[in-house]
């Protein structure tokens, strides 16, 4: 096998375990209720925390997939695609969950105007869980900039940025907010500012192969984040009363060595395992992942209606993904076969 047939599966393999961890995180939601004395929230906290690495593993693969792109097509041809492949499915389901909210009474049809319509895609305020889509289309914009980099340079300038801008714009404010200091931090790297030091981060890991003592100092690393992230989260939050978010983070310390951590774990894994019956069931996963993530808006406002669901029950919180992705997947087949809304599930 060719390494960049390899390289190729193993991105379809964590681009699979990303969107089963992201609904594991929704189906999880009952970690933002919080409860000092109840014993779902303990166990909410930790399910929230392993799994919090699938949204910075999605746009580390941005890097590693789509940095290349002059090579393959022009900058019009780049965002053509990006509005067929994003753009247009994230504004058709955002009005299929306009649609419905006004069936479920959770919006009301008077106050339904452009403004609102513009305001609730915009602001995520339709289907809250399409945040991230937020993050997604700055890079999407951003893109082309890193894609300028030559490629004998890269290496060297996206090292550049993630260390001063994890240093600069993670770690020192970390710190800060961490022992409550009043110092000013006045400086940033704005080119990697929020979810856009991932994509660089991405190539870097992807591009960058380690040594074993160096792949041990990274798990190490990302324990430590993680339980970081558990435990501060935990006690600063029974403490207080309610979630403190001093150790959360997409763009937060923690999250970020934690992150690395796994992408080359699962890196590894997916070298090692993806050929065979496997590369072909997972595969086929990968080619629905994309609806995955916009369609399940829709069985999350289901299935806590359903009679027999207790949403704050561990099996639903960690058993509820493997049914919900298997509906998703056959609606989706569905979709496809149908011209115009095969559109809408790319």
């Amino acid at each position: 096998m060719s390494k960049e047939k390899n390289a190729i599966n193993y991105i379809v393999f964590i681009r699979v375990i990303s969107a089963v961890s992201v609904l594991i995180l929704h189906t999880n939601g009952c970690f933002w209720s919080f409860s000092s004395t109840a014993r779902y929230w303990r166990t909410a906290n930790i399910i929230e925390c392993i799994f919090y690495f699938a949204v910075p593993l999605f746009f580390m693969i941005i890097g590693v997939t789509l940095f290349d792109f002059y090579e393959r097509y022009t900058l019009k041809e780049y965002f053509i695609k990006r509005l067929r492949k994003s753009v247009i499915p994230f504004v058709a389901w955002n009005l299929i969950g306009l649609a419905e909210g006004i069936v479920l009474n959770r919006i009301t049809i008077n106050s339904v105007n452009l403004k609102y319509i513009y305001q609730g895609i915009t602001g995520t305020s339709i289907i809250g869980i399409y945040w991230f889509f937020t993050s997604l289309f700055i890079i999407y914009l951003s893109l082309p900039l890193f894609a300028s980099v030559e490629k004998t340079k890269r290496k060297e300038v996206f090292l550049y940025l993630v260390i001063s801008g994890f240093v600069l714009n993670q770690f020192i404010p970390f710190l800060k907010n961490a022992f409550s200091s009043d110092l000013n931090t006045p400086y940033s790297i704005t080119v990697v500012s929020g979810a856009l030091i991932w994509p660089p981060l991405g190539w870097l890991l992807h591009n960058c192969e380690l040594k074993n003592r160096h792949k041990i100092l990274v798990y190490i690393l990302a324990i430590c984040g993680l339980i970081m992230h558990i435990e501060g989260t935990y006690i600063l939050s029974i403490r207080e009363g309610q979630i403190i978010s001093t150790f959360k983070g997409y763009q937060n310390v923690p999250c970020v060595l934690y992150s690395v951590g796994i992408f080359i774990l699962l890196k590894d894994i997916g070298n090692a395992i993806m050929h065979g019956n496997i590369e072909r069931f997972v595969k086929w996963i990968g080619s629905y992942t994309f609806p995955i993530y916009m369609m399940q808006f829709i069985l999350l406002d289901l299935f806590p209606h359903l009679p027999f669901v207790n949403t704050y029950s561990i099996i639903y919180r960690l058993g509820a993904p493997f049914i919900m992705i298997p509906i998703i997947i056959a609606i989706t087949w569905v979709m496809r076969k149908i011209p115009i809304i095969r559109r809408i599930v790319p």
